[in-house]
């Protein structure tokens, strides 16, 4: 005779499973019937928990034109527990981004991307507010004006020119453009801040680690956490 003892190994497993879409279908229910904004856009289903992050293909681009196709220009995918909202229509962008910027301005930033970024206080990410107006204005007016544009003028022209005759000096040979920009730009802040720039091997030196470092940053900023779709499990520090 089996008795229920012989299951006693799967008891704990088999609870999961049962609790977790209970869990999702509860949080979906209060969600919706929380929800002040109005409706959303229809979208794809996803799975308890996790959304649609497992159907989620190498060519998303395609992927999301698929899906704009199936649901129309503009639709709502689940993420874990974000809700995003995808727009493709040339009408939409313009929409968005132009006659409604203001309303759309703050940008949601990752994990990585706050902690490089001064906990969101960079110009680039930090939301829309007042805070963010006078930063705008500081570096409009006091950076990008006319007048310091064409204080530092000679130093950027003297940086392009000295590239220009390296690049003649490696004729038939292979240049790497990004690391040779990366050098300009080096020289041009540090002739602008403190009157002094490097030259020769050294600056092709640098100019390659500067590039390294900048692709690696970019790729480290880019990377999802964990967290980003799952905010409860932020305080674990899962990557």
């Amino acid at each position: 005779m089996i008795s229920l003892s012989d299951y006693s190994h799967l008891s704990a497993p088999l609870l999961i499973l049962i609790s977790l879409p209970i869990f999702w279908c509860l949080f979906m229910l209060f969600s919706k019937s929380g929800n002040k904004t109005g409706p959303t856009p229809p979208g794809p289903w996803g799975l308890p928990i996790v959304g649609f992050l497992p159907f989620i293909r190498a060519d998303m681009h395609i992927q999301f034109t698929e899906l704009a196709r199936q649901y129309g220009p503009i639709y709502k995918l689940w993420l874990g527990t974000k809700l995003c909202i995808v727009i493709s229509s040339t009408s939409l962008i313009k929409e968005v981004l132009r006659d409604h910027d203001t309303i759309f301005a703050n940008r949601h930033s990752n994990v990585a991307g706050r902690i490089g970024s001064f906990n969101g206080n960079d110009i680039a990410v930090c939301p829309y507010n007042s805070s963010w107006r006078t930063r705008r204005k500081l570096f409009v007016h006091d950076m990008l004006s006319n007048s310091s544009l064409d204080a530092t003028f000679n130093l950027r022209k003297d940086e392009v020119r000295k590239a220009i005759r390296n690049i003649y000096t490696k004729i038939n040979t292979p240049v790497k453009i990004s690391e040779l920009a990366s050098g300009i730009i080096l020289n041009a802040i540090m002739s602008m801040v403190w009157g002094n720039t490097i030259e020769g091997e050294r600056k092709d030196k640098i100019g390659a680690a500067v590039s390294s470092l900048v692709a690696r940053s970019f790729d480290l900023l880019g990377k999802p956490n964990v967290s980003d779709f799952f905010p409860v499990l932020a305080r674990f520090d899962i990557q």
